[in-house]
C-alpha cells in the first residue's frame, strides 16, 4: 500500500511539472467522455431504463391500423375495448385513455390544466396505487357516478398544499367532481404534465356496434403472467375474423382498407419515433470518444518516447519490471480519472443542453438525466481508458527490448519507426471518423435546410394562435357556441393591428390527429378500393384568411354560412378535387362524413363544396401526411374546443393580452392557453430533426478539430525528432521548397489513407440515416465533397505550421540539436 501510495503522489507531481501534456489530455478526455455522458445518458433514460411500472414488460399497446385509408396508426372505439376485455384471454386488463385540457378553480380564477380521461381499469394495467386515498372503481366509470377525479401530487401540493381534501369537491370544467385520490409523487403516464384524472363513463350510444372504427381513444393493456406478445396478437387477429363475420357490412371496406391491428410492446411503441435517432447520436459520440482516445494515444506515445531513456536506466539501476508498469499504469490511470471527473461536468452541461433543444418534448424526455448509472459507467470508462493508455508505454517496456530501444532512441535523434508508423495509423484512423461524422452532419443540415423550406400551403408569419374551451354547463348547446365563436371572432378583429381572425377546432401544426372518412354523393368505389379518411376541420369565416390559405376555385366562408340553420358547406383542398373530380368543377357537389354501410343513413348530413383550396399540410412539413383535407362552416356543428388564428400587422405576441381581454370581457371565468405563434408551433414540430442535427453537427465540429490536432501534433514531433535529419539535407543543397514538401507529403499521405476508408465507413454509416433525411439523397455527391473539403483546408491548415518550421532549420541548429 505504501508504494502505491508512493506512485500515486509521484505521478501527481509528474503531471504538474508536465503542464502541457496533462492539460491537453484533460481537455480531450473531458469533451469526449463528457459528450458520451450527455448522451448515454439520455439514451439510458429514454430508450434503455425500463418504465415506472410494475412488470413493464407486460404493457402492451394496440391500434386499428388503416394504411390503404391513411390511416397506418389509429386508436380503438369503445367497442374494441368491451370485445378484448371479455374475449382476449391473454389480457389482464385492458383500459381506454385520452388527453386533454380542463378548466379548474372557481368563479373569476379559471386555471387550464392538462388532464387524463380515462377508463378505472387503467390503474389496474399500470399496477399504479394512489398514495392517499383510492383509484377508480368500475362504478366510477358508470353515467351518473362519473363526477370523481384523482389528483397528481404535485397539483395537490401546488394548489391545495398537501392538506386534506379528500371527498371533498373541486370545479373541473364549471362542474363539482369528488377527489378520491392522490397519485404518488413524481408518477407520469405520457404526458408529464398532467394533472387530473378523470373517470370516462360510455352511454349506450358509444358501446353500440355502429361505433366501431371510430377511434376516438389509446388503447393499452396488461399481458396475463406467461402471456406472450405473439399470443396476444394471434387472439387479436382471431377476434377480428370473428367480428369480420358478425358484421358484413363492414368486411368488404375494411379488407379494402388494409383494416388489421398492431399489438405491439407499449416501451417499444411509446419511443419508436425517437429509438433510431439516439442510436445515432450515441454512435457519432462514441466516433468522437475514439478520436478523443486516438489522440491522447498519441500524446502518450509521444511521451513514453520522451520518457523512455529514463524508464530504461531506471531498470537498469535495479528497479523492478512491476514496479516500472506499476507507475506508468498509475499515471495514466490519475489522468485518466480526472478526465472522466470533468467529463461528468461536461456532461451535466450537456444534458442541460439538451433540455434547452427540446427535449422535453420527446416521449420520455422530461425523464433524461445522469444518474448513479451514467456517472459510474463514466469513471469506469476512464479507468479503463488509463490503462489502455498506460499499456502503450509498457508495451514499450518489456525487459528484452531495453536494449533495442536505447539503441533506436540513440541514433541520430530519431524515434523508433514503428512508434512513428504506430502515430501515423492512430491519425489516419482519426481522420476516417471524422469524415464519416462530417459526411453525416452535412446530410442533417442540408436536410433541415431543406424541411425549411418546405411549403406548407399557408403563410405562417404574423399569425398568433390562441386556445379555449367551453364547458358545458355554460354552453351547453349549439346555439351557446356558436354565439360564443361569433363574438370572440368579432372582438379579435377589432384589436388595433389585426389584419384578419378566426377561429377552428384543429390548428395546423397542433399535435392533433383529425381523420375521418369521406364518402362523396354519388361515389361508387371499384372493386376493393379503400375509403379515404382525410383531415376534417371546423373553421369560422376570416380563419383561412388569417393564415392566406389561396383560394383555387369558387370562394371561402362567409358570415351568412356560419348562421344558425345555414346550409351546410365545405372547401376541400386540390388534392380531393383531383382524386374525386378530376378533370370537374366539384362546387355544388356534395360530400359526407362517414362511409356507406357503416352508419345509419339518418345520421349522414351531406355538405356543398362551395369552394377549392390549396392544398395544405396542418401535421407536419415532411413524410407522410393523411390524404385531402376537407374544411366545414363552425357554425354547422359548433365546436367546444376553438383556436383562434389571428393575424397582424406588427408582432403577433404584441395581441396576445389584448386578446385575453377580449375574451374575458366574455366570459371571465375561461382561461386563454397554448398562446404561441403559427412559427413557434412549426418550430415545435421539428424539435427531434433540429436536435438530431445540431448534435451530430456538434460531433463533427468536436472530431474535425480533434483530427486536425491530431495530424498537427504528429507532424510537430515529426519535425522536431527530424531536425538533425533536415539540417543534413540544407547542408547537402536541399532547398526549403523540398523541406515543405516532405513534411505536408507525410501529412497528406495520413490525410490521404484517412479519407479513403473514412468515404467507405461514411456510405455504411448513411444507411442509418435514410430515413431522417428529407430532400437530399444519403450518397448526395455534394454533400460528400463538402464534406471532404471542409475536412481537407482544416487539416492542411493544421499541416501547414509544422512544415514552416521545418523550412526554418538550419545545419547549425540541427548540430546543436
Amino acid at each position: 500500500m505504501d508504494s502505491l501510495v508512493q506512485d500515486i503522489r509521484f505521478g501527481l507531481k509528474l503531471l504538474r511539472k508536465e503542464k502541457g501534456f496533462t492539460a491537453a489530455v484533460l481537455v480531450t478526455l473531458a469533451l469526449c467522455i463528457g459528450a458520451n455522458a450527455a448522451m448515454f445518458s439520455a439514451v439510458s433514460s429514454v430508450v434503455l431504463r425500463p418504465l415506472p411500472f410494475p412488470h413493464p414488460e407486460r404493457l402492451v399497446k394496440l391500434l386499428n391500423s388503416y394504411p390503404n385509408a391513411g390511416g397506418p396508426r389509429g386508436g380503438a372505439g369503445v367497442p374494441d375495448y368491451d370485445d378484448r376485455r371479455r374475449e382476449i384471454a391473454a389480457f389482464d386488463a385492458v383500459a381506454l385513455y385520452r388527453g386533454g385540457g380542463v378548466t379548474i378553480g372557481e368563479s373569476g380564477s379559471p386555471e387550464r390544466v392538462s388532464a387524463l380521461h380515462v377508463t378505472p381499469s387503467l390503474f389496474r394495467v399500470l399496477g399504479v396505487r394512489p398514495v392517499l386515498g383510492r383509484a377508480f372503481t368500475e362504478e366510477d366509470g358508470e353515467l351518473g357516478s362519473e363526477h370523481k377525479v384523482v389528483l397528481s401530487y404535485a397539483l395537490w401540493q401546488q394548489r391545495f398544499a398537501g392538506r386534506d381534501v379528500l371527498g371533498t369537491d373541486i370545479r373541473v370544467n364549471g362542474q363539482p367532481y369528488t377527489v378520491v385520490g392522490i397519485l404518488p409523487r413524481g408518477f407520469a403516464f405520457e404526458d408529464p404534465e398532467a394533472r387530473l384524472w378523470l373517470p370516462l363513463a360510455f352511454t349506450p350510444a358509444d358501446r353500440g356496434d355502429d361505433r366501431r372504427h371510430s377511434n376516438n381513444y389509446q388503447m393499452i393493456a396488461r399481458l396475463r403472467p406467461g402471456a406472450t406478445l405473439e399470443q396476444a396478437q394471434q387472439q387479436v387477429d382471431a377476434l377480428n375474423r370473428r367480428n369480420d363475420e358478425r358484421f358484413p357490412a363492414f368486411r368488404e371496406i375494411l379488407r379494402a382498407a388494409g383494416f388489421h391491428t398492431i399489438v405491439a410492446g407499449y416501451r417499444d411503441d411509446l419511443i419508436r419515433d425517437v429509438s433510431a435517432t439516439l442510436y445515432l447520436l450515441q454512435l457519432g459520440v462514441l466516433l468522437v470518444l475514439l478520436i478523443g482516445c486516438v489522440n491522447v494515444a498519441n500524446l502518450v506515445l509521444v511521451r513514453s518516447t520522451a520518457r523512455v531513456r529514463e524508464l530504461a536506466l531506471r531498470s537498469a539501476l535495479g528497479a523492478p519490471h512491476r514496479r516500472l508498469v506499476r507507475q506508468l499504469l498509475t499515471e495514466n490511470v490519475l489522468l485518466a480519472t480526472g478526465g472522466g471527473g470533468l467529463g461528468l461536468v461536461v456532461g451535466w452541461a450537456g444534458v442541460r443542453a439538451f433540455r434547452a433543444l427540446g427535449a422535453g418534448q420527446l416521449p420520455r424526455g422530461t425523464e433524461i438525466h445522469m444518474d448513479a448509472v451514467v456517472v459510474l459507467g463514466t469513471l469506469l470508462l476512464a479507468v479503463v481508458a488509463g490503462l489502455v493508455f498506460g499499456a502503450i508505454p509498457v508495451a514499450r517496456l518489456r525487459a528484452h527490448r531495453l536494449a533495442a530501444i536505447l539503441r533506436e532512441e540513440g541514433r541520430s535523434g530519431t524515434a523508433a519507426r514503428s512508434a512513428v508508423a504506430l502515430r501515423a495509423a492512430l491519425v489516419a484512423g482519426q481522420v476516417a471518423l471524422a469524415s464519416a461524422l462530417l459526411v453525416g452532419a452535412g446530410l442533417l443540415i442540408t436536410s433541415f435546410v431543406r424541411t425549411l423550406g418546405v411549403d406548407p400551403g399557408f403563410r405562417t408569419d404574423h399569425v398568433l394562435t390562441a386556445a379555449v374551451s367551453l364547458p358545458v354547463t355554460r354552453y351547453p348547446d349549439e346555439a351557446a357556441r356558436r354565439q360564443f365563436a361569433q363574438r370572440a371572432v368579432e372582438r379579435a378583429r377589432a384589436i388595433p393591428g389585426v389584419v384578419a381572425a378566426g377561429a377552428t377546432d384543429y390548428i395546423p401544426f397542433g399535435n392533433d390527429d383529425n381523420g375521418s372518412a369521406m364518402t362523396p354523393e354519388g361515389y361508387v368505389p371499384q372493386p376493393g378500393e379503400s375509403p379515404l379518411a382525410p383531415l376534417w376541420s371546423l373553421v369560422t369565416p376570416g380563419m383561412l384568411e388569417s393564415i392566406r390559405l389561396p383560394l383555387v376555385r369558387g370562394r371561402l366562408f362567409r358570415e351568412s354560412d356560419d348562421a344558425a340553420g345555414a346550409p351546410r358547406v365545405a372547401l376541400i383542398d386540390q388534392w380531393l378535387a383531383k382524386r374525386y373530380w378530376p378533370g370537374q368543377d366539384p362546387t355544388g357537389r356534395r360530400l359526407f362524413q362517414g362511409v356507406p354501410g357503416l352508419m345509419p343513413d339518418s345520421e349522414i348530413q351531406y355538405y356543398t363544396i362551395v369552394g377549392v383550396v390549396k392544398d395544405s399540410r396542418f401535421e407536419k412539413l415532411t413524410g407522410d401526411v393523411a390524404p385531402g383535407h376537407v374544411y366545414i362552416a363552425n357554425g354547422s356543428d359548433p365546436s367546444a374546443h376553438l383556436y383562434f388564428t389571428v393575424r397582424t400587422a406588427g408582432d403577433p405576441l404584441a395581441a396576445a393580452g389584448t386578446l385575453r381581454s377580449r375574451i374575458a370581457a366574455i366570459d371571465p371565468d375561461l382561461p386563454v392557453y397554448d398562446v404561441k405563434t403559427m412559427e413557434e408551433r412549426i418550430s415545435a414540430s421539428l424539435t427531434l430533426a433540429r436536435a438530431r442535427m445540431v448534435l451530430l453537427a456538434g460531433f463533427g465540429s468536436l472530431a474535425l478539430f480533434l483530427a486536425a490536432v491530431g495530424i498537427y501534433g504528429v507532424l510537430a514531433y515529426a519535425v522536431a525528432q527530424r531536425t538533425g535529419e533536415f539540417g543534413i539535407r540544407v547542408a547537402l543543397g536541399g532547398t526549403a521548397r523540398d523541406i515543405f514538401g516532405l513534411v505536408l507529403g507525410q501529412g497528406a499521405r495520413m490525410l490521404g489513407v484517412g479519407l479513403l476508408v473514412g468515404v467507405a465507413g461514411s456510405l455504411a454509416l448513411t444507411r442509418f440515416l435514410r430515413g431522417m433525411l428529407y430532400g437530399v439523397s444519403a450518397t448526395d455527391p455534394l454533400v460528400f465533397a463538402a464534406a471532404i473539403a471542409l475536412l481537407v483546408a482544416v487539416t492542411a491548415a493544421a499541416c501547414l505550421v509544422p512544415a514552416r518550421r521545418a523550412t526554418r532549420i538550419s545545419p547549425v541548429e540541427a548540430l546543436r540539436g
